[in-house]
């Protein structure tokens, strides 16, 4: 790193501290961890384009901002941005557990669901505990959410629990917010031969400008199944930083679907370690960059276990000078033979000035393995189009429908209705043809 790029960095970690201390803070267990990871923050600094991880994608615009927690008081809430009829809800305003708008109760039998903040305020030195057991600080935004993150949920499944509804959590920024952060934290831990369906969906009114640094740590028993649906549909001001940890045992199964609507700049980092024989991860997503938004998504698939199996399908649609990233690294350990890894990008660019960089990487230390990896980046197909245009659609509605069909493949391995009803109506609105009469 350079002397300035050094500079400017700890002069942006700096600002963070003074918002840090100017916080009312008890003299407790959870204080003192927090500080620690304030500390590791400071130290590590942004990432920047030296960092091999994040050699696509500049945070200047970030590190240029400064952000302070937000005001949990919420503000006007629109309720028609979110998912309608999808399951048990939990709501997040601000970045705290709003239980006005939540519809846990009661819990189903099996099931614990727990507010971070409430039990952090009951009992600082359990959480601190159990944060410390739960939380690897493997990057300077995990430890920056470590030091300020002030709620999220904590949901438990019991062994052989099969949750016939999913849980829904809205993270919810309110209109005519500005230069605030929240860092919510999400713990789910499936027991043995369980079975849910988790939906996190990230949304805010347009001129709200914001900063969100989630970390969500799955934790997959034996024979265990876990769907997440992941949905970003913040404010076009605003940043998105988020973590997914995913720790799966034998004959497990994990499937994430990530879609990247929203935000300014957004970066999802998605972390699958497939720890045991027969373990099963299946990761899929759909980014959508737009006027100068940078979209950026990476995977990492870690085969420590022998006779395990991964599937990796993106799909970026760049408009506009906006910029899709996608880089997705699988690893498999030395003794994790017999394995089965594939991985696949597909992306469109739909102006000259539109970018994607895509990079599927393999990293192999067993002989015994089938592996493959694929990308391709283009512009929308001109037979296609002719053919299309050839049976009475316009220029405009041609283009329009072949860009949706692109993105379709991956909305329609989702298997909630509503959900996919809801991102199919998202897709409409983006890629809509407004034909004008003569």
């Amino acid at each position: 790193m350079s002397a300035v790029a050094a500079r400017n960095t700890a002069s942006a970690t700096e600002r963070y501290r003074a918002v840090f201390d100017a916080r009312v803070r008890k003299d407790d267990a959870l204080t003192a961890w927090r500080r620690d990871a304030l500390q590791r923050f400071v130290a590590q600094g942004f990432p920047t384009l030296r960092d091999e991880d994040w050699k696509y994608t500049n945070l200047r615009r970030l590190e240029s901002r400064s952000f302070a927690p937000a005001d949990p008081a919420p503000g006007a809430i629109d309720e028609s941005l979110w998912i309608a009829n999808v399951g048990m809800r939990i709501v997040l305003v601000n970045g705290r557990a709003h239980p006005g708008l939540s519809t846990t109760s009661p819990q189903p039998p099996g099931v614990t669901l727990l507010t971070l903040g409430q039990w952090m305020e009951n009992s600082p030195n359990d959480v601190a505990a159990f944060l410390a057991s739960n939380s690897p600080a493997v990057s300077a935004f995990h430890s920056m959410n470590d030091a300020f993150s002030d709620d999220g949920i904590v949901i438990d499944i019991g062994e052989s629990v099969q949750l016939d509804q999913p849980i829904y959590v809205v993270h919810q920024w309110t209109g005519g917010i500005t230069s605030a952060m929240s860092h919510p934290r999400i713990f789910l831990r499936a027991a043995p031969n369980s079975r849910c369906v988790l939906i996190e969906h990230y949304v805010g009114a347009a001129d709200s400008e914001t900063l969100t640094n989630s970390v969500v740590t799955l934790n997959i028993g034996a024979g265990a199944s876990v769907t997440h649906y992941r949905v970003q549909q913040e404010s076009t001001r605003s940043f998105h930083i988020g973590h997914v940890t995913a720790r799966l045992e034998r004959d497990s199964r994990y499937v994430c679907q990530d879609v990247a609507l929203g935000a300014s700049l957004a970066r999802t980092g998605i972390v699958a370690t497939l720890d045991g024989p027969n373990a099963d991860a299946n990761l899929r997503g759909l980014f959508l960059p737009n006027g100068s938004q940078h979209l950026d998504t990476y995977t990492l698939v870690d085969h420590a276990a022998p006779h395990t199996q991964s599937n990796e399908e993106y799909r970026g649609v760049a408009d506009g000078r906006g910029r899709g990233v996608y880089r997705g690294k699988v690893i498999v350990r030395k003794d994790a033979q017999k394995i089965d890894s594939r991985q696949s990008s597909r992306n469109l660019l739909l102006s000259p000035t539109a970018e994607i960089d895509t990079r599927p990487e393999l990293e192999i230390y067993a002989h015994d393995v089938k592996c493959s990896h694929g990308a391709t980046t283009g512009q929308l197909d001109a037979t296609a189009l002719f053919y299309l245009r050839s049976r009475g659609l316009s220029e405009s509605q041609a283009r329009s429908l072949l860009i949706r069909a692109f993105a379709e493949s991956i909305l329609s391995t989702i298997e909630l209705p509503s959900l996919r009803s809801h991102l199919e109506r998202q897709l409409h609105d983006r890629f809509a043809v407004q034909e004008i009469s003569p």
